[in-house]
């Protein structure tokens, strides 16, 4: 889907432990966040949560403040937000 996207001319953006991936190498932004991968072999963070927790609470923490500083930037409240998300479903 990335390589279909890239083609037509679409920006490919990506959150990633490993930024020299396929879909890393593919991007045009590759934000690497530190964290544990699935198999633990790789990554060089150790944690005791099982498979790749570590690396979803990363991505939780790291858009939810990307989206607080749009909304502050933007002059955004919570409520605004919600009615555009209610909007959507």
């Amino acid at each position: 889907m990335a390589e279909k996207a890239k083609n037509i001319g679409g920006t490919i953006a990506i959150a990633t432990i490993f930024p020299e991936s396929t879909i890393g190498k593919l991007a045009d932004i590759a934000i690497k966040l530190p964290s544990s991968p699935k198999d633990k072999n790789q990554g060089g963070y150790s944690t005791i949560q099982p498979m790749a927790s570590l690396f979803e609470q990363t991505l939780l923490l790291f858009f939810d403040a990307v989206i607080l500083r749009f909304m502050e930037k933007k002059e955004l409240n919570s409520d605004t937000m919600f009615g555009r998300h209610a909007n959507l479903e």
